[in-house]
C-alpha cells in the first residue's frame, strides 16, 4: 500500500470517529441531564434542557454544547453547503452554552419554581433569554437540514429547476444512474426519519409554549421535544460514521486481483 493510500485511510478513519464522538455527545447528553438531576437536584428537575444551566449539572450541559459546537465547526461536509450549515449549527450550540435560558423564578424555596415572568427578569437577563431561543432554534434546524442532506447521493444534476434542486440537497430527489445498495437505501431512510423528527420537534416544542400554564407545568413537553431531537441528531451521526448496527455497515472489498485477471505465479529455484 503507497503512502498515499494510507494517509487517506488516516483521514477516512478520523472523519469516522469525528462523527462518532458527535453520535455520542449527542445521544447521551438528554441522558446524562436525567440522571445527573435525578441523583443532584432536590427540587423538580427543569422543564427544558436548557434549565440544567441553573443546576449542578451546568458543568456537563455547557461542556458537551461547547464541545459539540467545535466538532460541527470542525466537520468539513462534502461541500460549501455542508460547511456552512455545521458551522451555523456549530456556532448556535455555543451561543446556546454561553447565552442561558432565562432563569426560573423560585418564590419560597427551591420547591416552589415557576417558569420566569418579564415582571421577575432584569432586562439583561430577558435579552440573553431571547437570544438562547434564536440560537436554540438555529441550532435544531441546522441539525435537522444536516441529517435531511445525509441522504443526499451525490451532486445535484445540472438543469434541474429550483424546487428539484432543494429536494436533491434535502435528499428527497430522484436518483439517476445506479439505485443505491440496500445498506445505502437502509440508511438514508434512517437520516431522512431522524431530519423529520427533529424539525418536528422543533415546531412542536414552539406550539407548547402556547398551552396553558397547568398542563405544560404538569407535563414535561419542551423538554421531551428538546431530548428526542438531540437523541434523533445523535442517531443520524452515528449512522453516517457506521457506528451501530453492523446491517447498516458497507462492505468492505476484499483486496486481492481484481476479477477476471490471472494471477502469476512466480517459482524461485536454489542455487
Amino acid at each position: 500500500m503507497s503512502q498515499r493510500n494510507i494517509e487517506e485511510n488516516e483521514l477516512i478513519v478520523s472523519y469516522m470517529y469525528l462523527r462518532k464522538i458527535v453520535g455520542w455527545i449527542g445521544s447521551l447528553l438528554p441522558v446524562a441531564l436525567i440522571f445527573g438531576g435525578l441523583v443532584s437536584i432536590t427540587a423538580s428537575l427543569p422543564e427544558s434542557m436548557s434549565g440544567y444551566y441553573y443546576t449542578q449539572m451546568r458543568n456537563v450541559f455547557v461542556g458537551a454544547l461547547c464541545a459539540l459546537g467545535i466538532f460541527l465547526i470542525g466537520y468539513a461536509g462534502y461541500d460549501d453547503v455542508d460547511r456552512w450549515i455545521t458551522n451555523v449549527a456549530g456556532l448556535g450550540a455555543i451561543g446556546v452554552a454561553f447565552l442561558p435560558t432565562k432563569p426560573p423564578v423560585c418564590v419560597a424555596g427551591p420547591r416552589l419554581c415557576s417558569p420566569p415572568s418579564v415582571a421577575h427578569l432584569s432586562m439583561s437577563q430577558q435579552v440573553i433569554g431571547d437570544a438562547h431561543l434564536f440560537f436554540a432554534a438555529v441550532t435544531f434546524i441546522a441539525l435537522g437540514i444536516m441529517a435531511l442532506r445525509f441522504a443526499k447521493s451525490g451532486a445535484t444534476p445540472p438543469g434541474q429547476a429550483v424546487p428539484a434542486r432543494i429536494r436533491h440537497g434535502l435528499g428527497f430527489g430522484r436518483l439517476g444512474g445506479d439505485a443505491p445498495a440496500t445498506r445505502k437505501r437502509m440508511r438514508n431512510a434512517i437520516f431522512r426519519g431522524c431530519g423529520i423528527t427533529i424539525l418536528s420537534c422543533v415546531a412542536l416544542a414552539a406550539l407548547s409554549n402556547l398551552l396553558p400554564m397547568p398542563v405544560s407545568a404538569r407535563w414535561p413537553l419542551l423538554f421531551s421535544f428538546e431530548a428526542l431531537a438531540v437523541f434523533a441528531f445523535g442517531i443520524s451521526w452515528f449512522v453516517k460514521g457506521q457506528t451501530l448496527l453492523p446491517i447498516l455497515k458497507d462492505r468492505r472489498p476484499v483486496s486481492g486481483p481484481p476479477a477476471g485477471q490471472p494471477v502469476a505465479i512466480v517459482r524461485t529455484t536454489a542455487s
